[in-house]
């Protein structure tokens, strides 16, 4: 048999006058597309971190307690400096007024080298105040903050150079340069000490209570300076 074609009209192709697929490529909805969950997503992490970074009020009994710790620990790092510069103007009193036994003389360098360290940043105590201590910045927290950074020049300015002061005139008593260099640097003791504690002082009025005592040595005079 054979086909016949004659009847059949010859019309050119044409595409679009096909009709649509049901499975041609079906676009995303808007809000479903990758680049538009991916920053909805880095808006909620960044709105959670500010949230969880804002200041949250604390009550005065909180502050004062946050404020203590740090004093206590200002307190406990403060003492072996204390004790080392108080030790060195005892043996700088007590050698200008001939009291040292032969005995005491041929103990008075390696003292000496201890109270320096003491007051240094090779000390542990001194290195901790200077780099791990973080006062909580409160209206209170503000004074405490500055009371440890003239706590941190009493010991590492003032009470070092006195230290290294008495050492150089044990070696070379008399020396006037150094008597007087001396005489200023127990002056700045005595100025930064009173200004910790007027700064200790305000926190307590900011809080309308007594916060723990400073303990920085009120250091006794040294004879001729």
């Amino acid at each position: 048999m054979t086909d016949d074609l004659s009847g059949f009209e010859n019309v050119p192709f044409d595409p679009a006058s096909m009709p649509t697929s049901s499975l041609g490529i079906a676009k995303a909805v808007w809000y479903r597309r990758p680049w538009v969950l991916a920053t909805l997503a880095l808006i909620v992490i960044v709105a959670v971190s500010v949230v969880i970074d804002l200041p949250r009020p604390i009550t005065k009994s909180q502050d004062a307690a946050s404020q203590n710790a740090s004093i206590k620990e200002i307190n406990g790092d403060l003492a072996e400096c204390a004790f080392a510069v108080n030790e060195s103007f005892k043996i700088y009193n007590e050698d200008v007024s001939g009291k040292l036994t032969p005995s005491d003389l041929a103990e008075v360098p390696t003292l000496l080298t201890g109270d320096e360290t003491a007051c240094s940043f090779a000390s542990e105590p001194v290195y901790d105040l200077t780099n791990n201590l973080q006062v909580d910045d409160t209206k209170a927290g503000k004074h405490i903050d500055r009371m440890l950074s003239v706590v941190e020049r009493w010991i590492t300015d003032y009470a070092l150079a006195s230290i290294r002061d008495i050492q150089y005139l044990f070696n070379h008593p008399g020396d006037a340069k150094t008597i007087r260099h001396l005489g200023i640097q127990e002056q700045q003791l005595a100025s930064e000490r009173i200004k910790a504690l007027d700064d200790l002082s305000q926190a307590d009025s900011v809080l309308g209570l007594k916060l723990y005592a400073l303990k920085i040595p009120s250091l006794r005079h040294l004879n001729g300076t």
